[in-house]
């Protein structure tokens, strides 16, 4: 294989572990999995989700998902014009996302945001080292007293 092949399949294999980090997300969150949740991400991975809200590592990416379950009944993500720069072992990406979540009262909101990412290959494994959810809004009116979905 020549040089050339070789990077281009190299790039296409990174692109796709990454796109892939980015649906686990999703249905790791809408599944109440946290098995599938956890595995996209370092050890000292950062995850904000919503604008002063932050979770550094791990075990507080863990506990700060448990909390969201605690809010909502249901929560369905899609995500749509997902762009990915590689740059060796980091890339970075940017994602839309729309969001659908139902609370205990069995109202239903939809909104949405951008995801900012930040990925890094460590020991031939690409995950999550930063994941920034900006740009947020609503679609549908909140209830009284209830915070937007991350």
């Amino acid at each position: 294989m020549t040089d050339d092949l070789a990077d281009r399949l190299h790039r296409v294999e990174s692109e796709l572990a990454i796109q892939r980090l980015v649906h686990e997300y999703c249905h790791g969150a809408d599944k109440q999995d946290l098995h599938r949740f956890t595995a996209i991400w370092h050890e000292d991975a950062v995850w904000a989700p919503t604008p002063g809200r932050r979770h550094d590592g791990l075990d507080a990416i863990r506990a700060g998902i448990k909390a969201e379950w605690q809010k909502y009944q249901q929560m369905h993500h899609w995500t749509a014009n997902h762009v990915i720069t590689l740059d060796g072992d980091r890339a970075s990406g940017e994602a839309d996302a729309e969001i659908s979540v139902q609370f205990p009262d069995g109202s239903w909101v939809r909104g949405g945001g951008t995801y900012r990412d930040v990925y890094t290959r460590r020991d031939g494994v690409w995950r999550i080292t930063y994941r920034e959810i900006s740009t947020s809004f609503d679609i549908d009116r909140l209830p009284p007293g209830a915070s937007s979905p991350a």
